[in-house]
């Protein structure tokens, strides 16, 4: 396999010694795990926001539940009109398990952001949306901080840039929506004090607001009450939708692209001073320590073209001495504005996470090791499958927040869930130790548990085998050292990039 090239900034090395140490303790956010007042999602309630979801004449959406134990779920969707009442339903999961919930069988009225609500736990949800130009999928989140950070933005060109507020709950909002640009901060025009009625949603169509920016950011602050926030960027061929988040110093994506389609990073930085940021590449052969390096200044958001750095696919960590704001967008080349362009080449040399690591060949015959011809199923462009088939090229839009911490245990829901479309986890190991990794199936499955070994500083993707009923399927990752998962939708209609939830 080809060792991709390192690319290093000379004028950051100084100033990137910090990751002979790791980045400064910052506590991260906390989106997609329990709030940190609970401790541990183990045993505890929790209620799930998910505010891009819609059921109608064109478009399909679904709920994707996990479970660790038995719960009972209930998922509220708020009517459009405040003053009427949500539609409710509710399921019970046997633990450990999963399923998905058609939000079309619970009502199909168009747009319909709602909450799931489980009453034990660990027990997570995410959502998906299809149709036959477009697919798009989300984490939900389960905290719900005062400020919030969406980075990635497009206005120019052919994008279409939406902003959602979802206030899931009865007390009315106020918020104020920051935009992040190239010519620094202002307040959002319309959005300086706005109210958000309770159980009710705002989507601003922010192309006619903040036109023509190339990569433009907010912060979205709460003045009293809370609202759950989530851009959505449709390019007429594929729409992607994301989360707002907290800041971390550290931010890992497992996914990155996929055969037709080239990664994107998005940094934000609303601090005072500058942040010192490295960007680690994981790939099949190994890792390529800060593979670029840079100063992010305040206000000034960049987009970094990760293939300038190295030939995808590979997974990616963001390191950073300070907090920052992170998302991964994946498009077919040029479609993404250049406004970061990348460092230039200095050193073909790498650095690598531990020792070479080897798999021992009496191993038991479950398990299987990350590159084997059993796991590595994807087919790179121009290379050609069995009797001459040709490579299978997506063309689609895809954008993900990422995780924060590297756990040993991880959630995986709606597997399967779009019709046609292929789905497989991608599990990254960014420690110096081998991990074994065993992928325990959920609900409807056609098989049972795998046992897999990912050296140091690698990542697998693991396709999943087509489901006997689609979408009741999930998938608990469990490891012996911290690794961070992630989900690929990829199929005719579009791609969607969706993180996998950690619960220890």
């Amino acid at each position: 396999m080809r060792r991709a090239a390192v690319v290093i900034v000379v004028g950051v090395i100084g100033a990137l010694a910090f990751s002979q140490t790791g980045p400064i303790d910052v506590r991260p956010p906390e989106f997609g795990t329990l709030p940190p007042d609970v401790g541990t999602a183990t045993g505890d309630p929790s209620a799930w926001y998910c505010p891009w979801v819609e059921a109608g004449a064109l478009r399909d959406s679904a709920f994707g539940l996990a479970s660790i134990v038995d719960v009972d779920a209930s998922m509220t969707l708020p009517s459009p009109n405040p003053t009427d009442e949500p539609t409710v339903q509710t399921a019970r999961l046997r633990g450990p398990g999963a399923r998905s919930i058609d939000s079309g069988d619970i009502v199909r009225r168009g747009t319909s952001p709602g909450v799931v609500e489980f009453d034990d736990g660990p027990a997570v949800a995410t959502t998906a949306m299809w149709s036959d130009e477009l697919v798009t999928g989300d984490r939900c989140v389960v905290s719900v901080p005062k400020a919030w950070h969406l980075v990635g933005g497009i206005t120019a060109g052919d994008f279409k840039l939406e902003l959602r507020l979802f206030n899931p709950f009865a007390e009315p909002a106020k918020v104020r929506v920051e935009s992040i640009n190239e010519f620094g901060s202002s307040t959002l025009a319309g959005f300086e004090n706005v109210d958000i009625a309770g159980r009710s949603w705002v989507t601003e169509d922010l192309t006619r607001v903040v036109a023509f920016n190339d990569n433009v950011s907010f912060v979205v602050t709460s003045e009293s009450g809370i609202v759950i926030p989530s851009l959505v960027l449709n390019n007429g061929t594929d729409e992607a939708s994301w989360p707002g988040t907290g800041q971390s110093a550290t931010w890992d994506f497992p996914v990155t692209s996929v055969p037709g389609l080239v990664p994107s990073l998005v940094l934000s930085n609303t601090g005072t001073v500058g942040a010192t940021v490295a960007i680690d590449l994981f790939t099949p052969d190994g890792p390529i320590l800060d593979a670029d390096g840079r100063i992010v200044s305040p206000l000034e958001p960049v987009r970094i073209n990760l293939a300038d750095l190295a030939e995808p696919p590979f997974a990616v960590r963001v390191r950073s001495n300070a907090p920052i704001a992170a998302v991964m967008q994946a498009a077919p080349d040029g479609i993404f504005p250049s406004t970061g362009a990348a460092s230039p080449e200095e050193d073909a040399g790498s650095t690598e996470v531990g020792d070479d690591s080897t798999t021992d060949d009496e191993s038991t015959t479950e398990t299987t090791v990350a590159g084997d011809e059993t796991t590595d199923t994807t087919l790179a462009e121009g290379e050609e499958g069995e009797e001459g088939a040709e490579p299978v090229v997506y063309d689609g839009l895809a954008s993900m927040t990422g995780n924060p911490d590297p756990l040993e245990r991880w959630l995986v829901p709606g597997l399967g869930t779009v019709p046609g479309a292929d789905t497989s986890i991608w599990v990254l190991n960014p420690t110096g130790d081998e991990a074994t990794v065993t992928l325990s199936p959920l609900g409807v499955s056609s098989g049972g548990s795998e046992k897999v070994l990912i050296p140091a500083g690698t990542y697998l993707e693991f396709p999943i085998a087509p489901l006997s009923e689609t979408g009741n399927s999930g998938m608990l990752v469990e490891s012996n050292v911290p690794v961070s998962v992630a989900v690929s939708i990829s199929g005719p209609q579009g791609v969607a990039f969706i993180g996998g939830v950690g619960i220890g």
